[in-house]
């Protein structure tokens, strides 16, 4: 939502809840005269302090910070402390800055009925600024979805092409007609191999999440194939530490970064020219890929993933898939490329 829309949303909030307190302040009294009077005022003056500190406490902090994360608990204890707060906040005014307490309320119920009657009044405008926030935040969600739909063509067609390498395909088949000859059964093994991957990249990926083991699985199949034309055992390091399963996640996701380090990577006979770790720790998932670059290589900022699916695609889909819900760092240090990318409170099966 654009932020003049917003903000025209708070004037008008602002501007009804004023009338509505002149409205009841006349209907209290039973007469419309003096309009605009000292009591009318004060009385103002002390809604519109207790209102704005509840109102923006929970639109601006408990809702974002607590509410939209799911700390429904800590939320509410919060909020129960701000109203409290803000209760406290416009009784002190009321006490102590214009009269005084004990002359107008010797007794501590008319203490306790003020704190009560503020109290109620914050709590009215928490809830109405977490209500604001929510529609603000729904109706946001909806309008960046639908600017990101109208390139998921794009991305989608990006994402097939790698998911489709025709030089992976054409490599491996290669590979694999060479093994035939001098050794069927592990021609026959990796013929397999290739055919659950085809499998996978065909059905598996229509789905929006599918399990992270069985991504894995698939990441481990396309390192296998890749090393067909490689004789060098200590190539390609993976690691996976923590257990993937219950997890789920966006079907081709790391797939990309994988592919580029083998594009990029130097000669095949170095030992870790390309490490690929996967640390699953609860609901995080932290996947760092590293691959060596050959002396006088161009500047990583020129390097583009496999298959024509770039940078900005990538973080596209992150976007849309984990928004506020991942990190992503890709560095070129010393002749080696890296992509540190982190996913945060991925859903379960």
């Amino acid at each position: 939502m654009r932020k003049p829309v917003v903000i025209l949303l708070h004037a008008g909030y602002w501007l009804l809840y004023a009338f509505l307190i002149t409205f009841l302040y006349f209907i209290s009294r039973g007469t419309s005269q003096g309009l605009f009077d000292e009591d009318w005022a004060f009385l103002t003056s002390l809604c519109f302090l207790t209102g704005p500190v509840s109102f923006y406490a929970f639109y601006a902090w408990l809702v974002p910070d607590y509410l939209t994360r799911r700390r429904t608990a800590a939320f509410l204890a919060l909020g129960l402390g701000v109203c409290a707060i803000a209760s406290l906040l416009t009784t002190s005014v009321l006490s102590g800055v214009v009269y005084s307490l004990a002359s107008i309320f010797p007794e501590m119920e008319g203490q306790a009925t003020l704190l009560f009657a503020f109290g109620v009044l914050a709590a009215v405008n928490g809830l109405l600024g977490t209500m604001l926030r929510g529609f603000v935040t729904w109706y946001g969600e909806i309008h960046l979805k639908e600017a990101l739909a109208a390139r998921s063509l794009e991305a989608e067609l990006a994402l097939l092409k790698a998911r489709m390498n025709p030089h992976f395909l054409f490599n491996t088949l290669h590979s694999i007609d060479i093994l035939i000859e001098h050794d069927p059964p592990t021609a026959s093994r990796y013929l397999h191999e290739l055919s659950d991957l085809l499998r996978f990249v065909l059905y598996e990926t229509q789905e929006e999440t599918i399990p992270l083991a069985r991504e894995l699985e698939y990441i481990g199949r396309f390192v296998a194939l890749q090393k067909i034309r490689t004789s060098n055992e200590h190539f390609v390091r993976i690691e996976i530490e923590g257990d993937p399963g219950g997890l789920s996640v966006a079907p081709v996701l790391f797939i990309p970064y994988i592919e580029n380090a083998f594009k990029y990577a130097p000669d095949k006979r170095v030992t870790d020219g390309i490490r690929i770790l996967f640390r699953i720790e609860g609901r995080t998932v932290h996947f760092r890929c590293v691959n060596q670059l050959a002396e006088g290589h161009r500047p990583a900022t020129t390097i583009r993933p496999a298959a024509g699916i770039g940078q900005a695609l990538l973080r596209q889909r992150l976007d849309l898939l984990y928004p506020e819900r991942y990190q992503l760092d890709i560095q070129e240090e010393h002749q080696t490329y890296s992509v540190d990318l982190t996913l945060y409170d991925l859903p379960a099966r």
